[in-house]
Formats: structure tokens, sequence, C-alpha cells
């Protein structure tokens, strides 16, 4: 397993060792490709064996690995930063790798794998990336932790050496004190006095997780981008099946660290990996939903409440019909008169019905005494009332026809404009045609009280 984890940390060193030859590499190659000349090339192998000298030796694993933990106490490998709240926050990082479920709240200790960020000096990112390689379930900060450097001991057998780099790396690990900021904007609640304690106290605004955040960006961006989920999108889009299942995150919000310098908010909120963003999901209460009654009080089902509803879908409307020449009398018009403006009102008619007939509690209403709604609207409405005299009344079908009229008696009063138009018995037909077809299809598809 140490072996395993010790090549990968070679071949860290020796990538990072290319990335800064390749400018080098590439000015040689320019010179190999375009001249012939033998002076020119010799000149140019000897500038770029010159200029890789001093790389090629800083990059020998034990030279590289010493001055990494020389540098690893500007960085604090962190779940938990405190620059998320404020830039200029000095306070200290927390790093919380013990996994722990708590079934009231999802928290950073909830997560088995927790992505590890670091903050600090962002030139000393390569040292946290170093100690975040994970071979098997093993990094050096799990070695660290557990008190011991043995994937290194493959790059020296010197043991002074070997304590060295342990302490310079271990430094990386949390500040040495830990200190708060007023910019972390922490806020601590008294909730009880302990005999064994001065104080107990409830913190209403943690530090920014870092590692929840991760977790979520990444949840979300495969529910988004992923192969997969192009291919559920795409299948969905031509009314196609596909096996697996299609999730999404809905109403989201982004919030943005670290402005045109991502980096320097800590290693995760770079541009290598969240770009700066974080994802927030949608906390807001649910939008409040008036209590369904049965609408026997009511002399019609085309109230003020239904009036209400489609206020907006009215004022467009009339706007549409005042704006009418007589050039615009053609097939484009009708359209748009049909499926713009009438159609969003049918729409609403027939689920407000629906939500009626759906509330099985109130099922009943229209055989009551003190009912005062109109015998078609109430037929139409108490689908499934048990009054066998009502059933049989309601089969018939007659009261489509009255509440079909009543619609569109009701539509040509609200449109009702003798200024700039005038709307009679032809409007009145059409509409009401309209109607009763779909109240027709909406009865077809509507149960029957024996199938409940």
């Amino acid at each position: 397993m140490d072996n395993t984890l010790s090549d990968a940390i070679a071949d860290y060193i020796e990538q990072r060792k290319q990335t800064k030859l390749e400018p080098l590499l590439k000015a040689l190659n320019k010179v190999l490709d375009k001249s012939d000349e033998p002076a020119a090339i010799a000149k140019a192998k000897a500038d770029y064996a010159e200029q890789a000298a001093p790389i090629e030796a800083a990059f020998k694993p034990v030279i590289w690995l010493t001055d990494a933990a020389k540098r690893a106490k500007q960085i604090s490998l962190a779940t938990h930063a405190p620059k998320y709240t404020h830039s200029d926050a000095k306070a200290s990082s927390m790093l919380v790798t013990q996994h722990k479920i708590n079934s009231s709240y999802v928290t950073t200790a909830s997560l088995k794998a927790k992505a590890i960020d670091a903050v600090g000096n962002a030139a000393v990112h390569d040292v946290a990336k170093l100690l975040k390689i994970e071979v098997a379930g093993v990094s050096l900060i799990t070695q660290l932790q557990a008190g011991n450097i043995n994937a290194l001991k493959a790059f020296t057998d010197d043991e002074q050496v070997l304590n060295e780099w342990q302490a310079g790396f271990k430094e990386a690990l949390g500040d040495a004190k830990l200190a708060g900021h007023t910019l972390t904007k922490q806020l601590y609640y008294p909730v009880a006095q302990d005999s064994s304690e001065d104080q107990a106290y409830h913190l209403l605004i943690p530090l920014t997780s870092s590692a929840l955040a991760h977790k979520l960006h990444n949840a979300v961006t495969q529910t988004r981008f992923s192969e997969e989920a192009k291919a559920i999108k795409e299948a969905r889009k031509k009314g196609r099946y596909h096996s697996q299942k299609s999730v999404s995150f809905v109403e989201t919000a982004i919030q943005n660290f670290g402005g045109s310098q991502p980096q320097n908010i800590s290693l995760l909120n770079s541009k290598s990996e969240r770009g700066s963003k974080c994802f927030l999901l949608n906390c807001a209460p649910p939008s409040y939903q008036a209590h369904v009654k049965a609408p026997s009080k009511q002399t019609s089902f085309f109230n003020r409440e239904f009036s209400y509803l489609t206020a907006q879908n009215i004022k467009e409307f009339k706007a549409f019909l005042a704006s009418l020449k007589g050039r615009d009398c053609n097939f484009k018009t009708r359209y748009k008169r049909d499926f713009w403006y009438t159609q969003p009102i049918l729409d609403t008619l027939f689920e407000r019905a629906s939500l009626l007939q759906n509330q099985t509690e109130l099922t009943g209403w229209a055989t009551e005494p003190d009912v005062k709604m109109k015998k078609a609207h109430c037929l139409w409405l108490d689908a499934f009332n048990g009054n066998a005299a009502f059933q049989a009344e309601r089969e018939k079908h007659e009261w489509q026809e009255e509440v079909a009229h009543d619609f569109a008696t009701w539509l040509l009063r609200k449109l009702e404009n003798k200024d700039v138009y005038f709307l009679g018995d032809n409007e009145h037909g059409y509409f009401k045609k309209l109607c009763l077809q779909q109240l027709k299809a909406f009865e077809r598809h509507t149960p029957k009280l024996g199938g409940l």
C-alpha cells in the first residue's frame, strides 16, 4: 500500500517538473523544427540544458520534499475555512475528519469521504495537493494523523530527514494556536449552565463548510453535465425511455467567492476545482396554499375568486383585442386568440375544478340542504357525491351545456370594452363551444364513482 502511494507521490513530483520544463521544451522543439543549422541547434540544446539543470535539481524527490516540508506551514488543511465569510478574516480554519451521523442535521461529520480544502498562501497549494494524494484510502494526511509518513520512506533512508519532513508537513494539519476573528461573524448563543463547564453554547453561525459545498457542487454538476445526464435529458426531450432516473436540483442559486482570484480563498475554490462557485439549495418556506372549501355558499363557480385568479389573463386578452385592426382577420390572429389568451383561462378553470373534485373530505356538499350554487355547477364539481339521484342526474350530462354557457357569459362580461370593440352572440357561441369541447374531454377523464 505504501509503495503504491510512494509511486503516486513520485509521479506527482515528476508531473510538476514536466510542467516547469514544458516551455523550455517548446522553445527547443521550435528551433529543431525550423532550423537545420548545426550551430543553431547546438546553441538551442545548450540553452535548454542550462535552463533545465536547476529545475531538474530542484525536483529531485529528496530536494523537492524537503522544500515542500518547509513551506507546509504556510497553509492549513481544512474542511471549514474562515475566508468564505470574509476574505480578510484571520480566524483559524478547522479540519473535521471524523464520521458521525446525526439524524437531525446534515453536517460535515455526516460525510464519509470529505473533500479536504487548503487555506493560506495560494503559492503553496502544490504542497496541499501532495498531502491530499490518496491511494487505496490512504494519503499523507491520514498517515500524519496516525503519526507516521511511511510513504516517504521510499525517498530517503535518513531518519533525521524523515523526522524533519514529518514535523514540517504536520504543521499543515492545523494552526498551533486556535484563534477567532470578528470578520467570521460567528454567533454563540448561551443555552445552559453546566457544572463541569463555565458555559454551554449553540453556534448559530458556523464557519462555512467547504467540504459540504464541494460535495453539493459535485452532485449538482453530475446531474447537469455528466454524459449520463445528457443522455437522460436527450431521451426526455425526444419522448424516449431511459433506464436511469432523471435527477435535478431545481431553483438553485450560485454564490461566488474570491472575485478574479478565487484561489486566494482556498484550494477547492480555485478555477481548477469549483471555479469560485458554491451552489445554494432553495430553503424558502413553501408558498401559502389556501385551504380548499366547498363552494356551496357561492351561486356560481365563475365567482370573485375565479375572476381574481384569471385577472392577469383577462387584462392581456383585452389588450390583445383592443390592438386588432381590420387586416388582422387571419389564421395567425385566431391562433393567438385561442392558444395565447383563451386557453390559459380554460386551464385555470379545469385546474380549479380538479382541485375541488379531489378533496375527498368535501364529497357530498352539493346535496346539503343549504347549498346555493347552481345545480349544473354542483353536478359538475361534486363528481363523487354518493347520492344515487344526484349521480343519475349527473350521468345525463345535460349540465355541460349550461356550464359552458355560463363560462362564455362570464368571459364576455370580463372582456367588455364597448369604446374599442364589441363582442356579441357570435363570440359567445364560439367561447361556449371551446369550453364545451374541453369540458366533455375533462369529464371523460374524470374517474367514475364506482371506480373509487
